[in-house]
């Protein structure tokens, strides 16, 4: 087999070959879908691999994502931007398909190269161009500081969902109007499954919503269900509200009134791993928590806030988990950047029974080249480039 490394060097070769042929391409639009064919009578490239060329006219502003998908071969995908940089993919997913996803920080004519991975493969293929439109964001911010009862006060969380609200609307993310804020006293039950109820009609499958909580979590003995414990340790997680408990498929039954193309739960409290398990197994669903079920998560003074995976999150919002600098946070790049920051920060604990924090995340089903958000690229700073 030859290695990905070999045929990254050998593409590099044959540039020049693609731009000394360019009057051959043929021109896609965004929304289009075509179906090709390599066969024998096609060029070929310096690994003896057929290859069609497309171009396309692109504006700076939204990414474009292109696809090539075959039943007859295992699909190579290269992208050539105007100044010559290129981006490849040679397996979307777990199949033969490829899938290039690139932010246009430039004006002008982008070049799509439709190959395989194995020399002289030919068969047809289909290969589709999406110009990707900015969804709008929603989402319900709840932070909790000053418990009643059993529960002792959790410092700080109340400003986390704050501060988070206001970074998704200062980096123009959100629209104000798009977001519920909820600490303190309005933190309870009837008021989160209120938020949820008046955002959803407004929220439709190309839109991503947020549900983020900072506060207490814990544990309790799990509900049977037709005679039978659901839970593997027969436990249910919670996120503690001011007045009650909401237990972990209680969260879940909520969140499926929500019909948004992405839905990032993003849990800041004790045990939160546990409520992660079962909010995501909906669809189109990721979910972030700042402790596996049976570990406690530590409270950040060190950040001035209540939980560390709150100030991470924020940063990554803000810019610092856009990792290659293309104006895009890749949800693969959103969860690294969450990784890095956990093995960076948070502090080691060697008691045993406070166990050993750790991020918990699952993606679901939603792939990590997923775009979760992109920013405005300045057109002097797009002339930079």
């Amino acid at each position: 087999m030859i290695s990905r490394i070999s045929f990254l060097i050998l593409s590099s070769i044959f540039l020049m070959v693609v731009f000394a042929t360019s009057a051959l391409a043929n021109t896609v639009r965004p929304g289009d879908t075509i179906t090709g064919d390599l066969g024998s009578g096609d060029l070929q490239l310096e690994s003896d691999c057929y290859y069609d060329e497309y171009e396309i006219d692109a504006a700076i502003g939204a990414p474009l994502i292109v696809t090539q998908e075959s039943e007859d071969f295992d699909c190579y995908l290269i992208v050539i931007n105007p100044d010559g940089t290129q981006y490849e993919n040679d397996n979307f997913g777990y199949g033969t398909d490829s899938r290039v996803v690139v932010m246009i920080r430039e004006s002008g004519t982008y070049s799509i190269l439709c190959t395989s991975y194995f020399a002289e493969e030919t068969g047809e293929y289909e290969l589709s161009v999406e110009e990707k439109t900015r969804p709008n964001y929603y989402g319900v911010f709840i932070g909790i500081e000053m418990y009643i009862g059993f529960w002792e006060d959790a410092p700080l969380c109340d400003t986390d969902a704050e501060q988070l609200y206001d970074a998704f609307v200062d980096s123009g993310l959100m629209d104000p109007s798009n977001g519920i804020v909820l600490t303190n006293r309005n933190a309870e039950t009837d008021e989160v499954a209120d938020s949820i109820d008046e955002l959803a009609p407004r929220i439709t499958e190309d839109d991503v919503f947020i549900f983020f909580f900072s506060g207490h979590g814990g544990r309790i003995k799990a509900t049977r269900s037709a005679g039978k414990i659901s839970e593997l340790d027969c436990m249910d997680e919670t996120i503690t509200l001011r007045d009650d408990d909401i237990v972990d498929h209680e969260l879940a039954e909520m969140l499926d009134r929500i019909d948004a193309g992405l839905t990032v739960v993003v849990l800041d409290s004790c045990h939160s791993g546990g409520v992660a398990e079962d909010v995501v197994n909906g669809p189109n669903r990721v979910c972030y928590a700042s402790s596996e079920e049976d570990v406690l998560s530590d409270f950040a003074p060190e950040f001035n806030a209540g939980g560390y995976l709150s100030v991470f999150f924020r940063e990554a919002i803000e810019g610092s988990a856009d990792l290659d600098g293309d104006g895009m946070i890749m949800m693969g790049e959103l969860t690294r950047y969450l990784l890095h920051r956990y093995t960076q920060e948070v502090p080691d604990h060697d008691s045993a029974f406070y166990g050993y924090q750790e991020l918990v995340h699952l993606r679901g089903v939603v792939p990590q080249d997923t775009i979760f958000c992109w920013f405005e690229i300045p057109e002097a700073v797009a002339t930079l480039n």
